[in-house]
């Protein structure tokens, strides 16, 4: 067994890093112009919809654990579509696009200790891979992005200097227009565990949704309206539904598809992706006042939000196992002394 796979898997001063990290997230939690606190990452959101979550019939034999231990179950589903700055920008700025699918009433056993949110939560953008590739080398970057006002000069003149590959992903990243947030491929980017709660039975996977129809993006985003994705998401679900196929890509060789290094693509040639579920978007009503709106911006969106079949691995997300939980306690407290 590969000892990347144990729970209890951590590497010398991490927790350090965790806690330097959970203080320069909190310095920079902005607020909205209504003085509520926004998420230190993907703080706007293109739209909070409801969905199902469907079960595939033929699921291989190796990837039936957890909430595809079923073959056929619907499970009640929350998706919010964000963009991934801490800041409500206009939606032609360049970064990354989120996709948050939340699984309503999962009961089992959770991958996190005192986990109370009985859901199971699977977190993708619009990228195969992460830009940095461990804990330590993002800290390097938002140390020297949390300088006031010249924190983004510092960080880019850090990555020039020093990571020219994490650099490269950014830019990548960046170079991307999208015309409609459903029409998107999204990846997890980390790894996770897909197998008995044990952890004695299974194997490391990644995750992508990818809709039927991909488009490409406006030749000009910059003439399009601050809030054009939002427009987009509700005109395609006023006439239709929209439907996702949510796949798995298994851990081939561990050289190639490690782990601790959430830089790495894992080829999908090496290993084809296999559909394991339908995400069925309903046509429906998209607005930013409704109950729904209200009701997601108050949620925690967490990939540690699982069960132990489907536990987060690799040093990305036990920083974000530290961090998430953090920011989310530090914006009920903001929203309770406002």
């Amino acid at each position: 067994m590969n000892p990347e796979l144990q729970p209890d898997f951590s590497l010398p001063g991490e927790e350090d890093i965790f806690q330097e990290m959970i203080k320069l997230t909190i310095g920079m939690m902005e607020e909205s112009q209504e003085g509520c606190p926004l998420r230190v990452q993907h703080a706007k959101a293109n739209a909070c919809l409801t969905a199902t979550f469907e079960i595939a019939s033929d699921i291989p034999t190796d990837l039936q654990y957890g909430v595809f231990s079923q073959s056929g179950r619907t499970f009640e589903a929350i998706v919010r579509f964000s963009t991934a700055q801490g800041k409500i920008q206009p939606d032609n700025e360049p970064t990354a696009r989120g996709l948050a699918i939340k699984l309503l009433d999962v009961a089992g056993p959770r991958a996190m200790d005192g986990d109370t949110d009985q859901s199971q939560d699977f977190l993708m953008v619009d990228h195969p891979v992460f830009p940095f590739p461990n804990a330590k080398e993002y800290r390097d970057v938002i140390k020297h992005k949390s300088v006031p006002l010249i924190g983004d000069l510092l960080a880019f003149a850090h990555l020039q200097l020093f990571d020219h590959d994490q650099l490269d992903i950014i830019k990548e990243i960046r170079k991307k227009t999208v015309t409609s947030p459903l029409n998107i491929t999204y990846w997890s980017g980390s790894p996770y565990w897909l197998g008995d709660a044990a952890g004695t039975t299974g194997q490391a996977v990644k995750y992508s949704a990818v809709p039927p129809r991909l488009l490409a993006g406006p030749d000009d985003p910059a003439k399009l309206p601050d809030n054009y994705l939002r427009e987009a998401i509700a005109k395609q679900l006023a006439k239709d539904e929209v439907v996702f196929d949510f796949k798995v890509q298994r851990q081939g060789d561990p050289t190639k598809m490690p782990i601790e290094d959430a830089s790495a693509s894992w080829d999908e040639q090496d290993s084809v992706p296999v559909t394991v579920a339908t995400l069925r978007l309903s046509k429906q009503v998209v607005s930013p006042e409704s109950a729904l709106e209200k009701r997601c911006e108050d949620m925690s969106f967490n990939p540690w939000h699982a069960l132990k079949e489907h536990r987060p691995l690799g040093g990305i997300n036990r920083l974000r196992k530290a961090v998430y939980e953090a920011s989310f306690t530090e914006r009920e407290h903001r929203k309770k002394t406002a």
